[in-house]
C-alpha cells in the first residue's frame, strides 16, 4: 500500500472517529452535546437523539429517551425564563439522523481504502465525498437550528446562557478532514497507478533487452555476432593475445 493511500486512510479514520463521538451525544453521553443552556446550577444539553437536564449539576441527572426528533424550542424553556415557540424546529431535529448516516459512510470508505486496490480506492473516494456532503448538510443544520435557540435565549433572558458545545465543533472538524481526505485518496490512487505503469513498462523493456542479449545497442557476452546500427552483422574483434604470444619481430 502506498504511503499516500495510508495517509488518506488515516484521514478517513480520523473523520469517522469525530463523527462517531458527535453521534453519541446526549442522551447517550450527557457530557457530549451540540448546545448547552446554563441557568445557575441547572444545565440542559442537546444531542442527536434527545437531551439531558441538570448536566454536571448537584441534582439528579435526567435524560430523555432516545428518539428521532424532539421539541427543542419548548424544552429550552425548562431551564430558562423564556420559551421560544417554533414548531418547525421539532421537524428539523429529525435531520440530526444525518450524523450517524455520515458516520457509517465514512467508516465504509475507510474500510474500502484500507483493504482495496486500484478501483477500490476510487470507490472509497466517491463514498468519502458522499459522506462529506451529508456531514456538511448536517453541520449546516446544526449551526442554523441550534444557532436560533442560542440567539433567542441569549437575547431574551438574563438568567440563562446558551452556547455551542463540543459535538458541533467535532462535526466541523470532521467535515474539513473529509473534504481533504476525499481528494488525498483520489489523487494518490491515480499517482500510484501511474507509478505502477511506469515500473511495469521499465521492467518489460529491460527483460526484453536482456533476453535478446543487447542493452542500449551494446552487446552482452563474449560470443556470437554483434548487430550494428544499420542492422548488419559485424564479426566480433579477435581475442587479445598475452604478452608471451606476441610476435616480437
Amino acid at each position: 500500500m502506498a504511503a499516500g493511500i495510508k495517509c488518506g486512510s488515516f484521514f478517513l479514520f480520523a473523520a469517522f472517529a469525530l463523527l462517531l463521538v458527535s453521534s453519541l451525544s446526549a442522551p447517550v453521553f450527557r457530557q457530549i452535546s451540540f448546545l448547552d443552556i446554563q441557568t445557575g446550577n441547572q444545565k440542559l444539553a442537546f444531542g442527536v437523539f434527545g437531551y439531558c437536564t441538570n448536566v454536571n449539576g448537584n441534582g439528579n441527572h435526567g435524560c430523555s429517551s432516545r428518539q428521532l426528533g424532539y421539541d427543542i424550542a419548548s424544552i429550552s424553556g425548562e431551564v430558562s425564563s423564556f420559551t421560544y415557540v417554533n414548531d418547525n424546529l421539532e421537524h428539523i431535529t429529525k435531520a440530526l439522523i444525518l450524523h450517524p448516516i455520515a458516520t457509517g459512510l465514512t467508516f465504509i470508505s475507510f474500510i474500502i481504502a484500507l483493504f482495496s486496490d486500484r478501483l477500490g480506492f476510487i470507490f472509497a473516494a466517491l463514498i468519502a465525498f458522499l459522506a462529506f456532503l451529508i456531514s456538511l448538510t448536517a453541520m449546516i443544520i446544526d449551526f442554523v437550528m441550534f444557532g436560533i435557540i442560542k440567539h433567542e435565549i441569549n437575547n431574551n433572558t438574563t438568567t440563562a446562557e446558551a452556547k455551542f458545545e463540543n459535538a458541533i465543533w467535532l462535526t466541523l472538524a470532521a467535515v474539513i478532514i473529509l473534504f481533504f481526505s476525499t481528494f488525498v485518496v483520489c489523487f494518490e490512487t491515480f499517482t500510484n497507478r501511474r507509478n505502477q505503469r511506469s515500473t511495469t513498462s521499465t521492467s518489460t523493456t529491460t527483460r526484453r533487452d536482456k533476453e535478446s542479449g543487447y542493452v542500449n545497442g551494446g552487446y552482452i557476452g563474449n560470443q556470437g555476432s554483434m548487430i550494428n546500427q544499420n542492422g548488419g552483422y559485424v564479426a566480433p574483434p579477435p581475442p587479445k593475445k598475452h604478452f608471451w604470444q606476441r610476435n616480437r619481430y
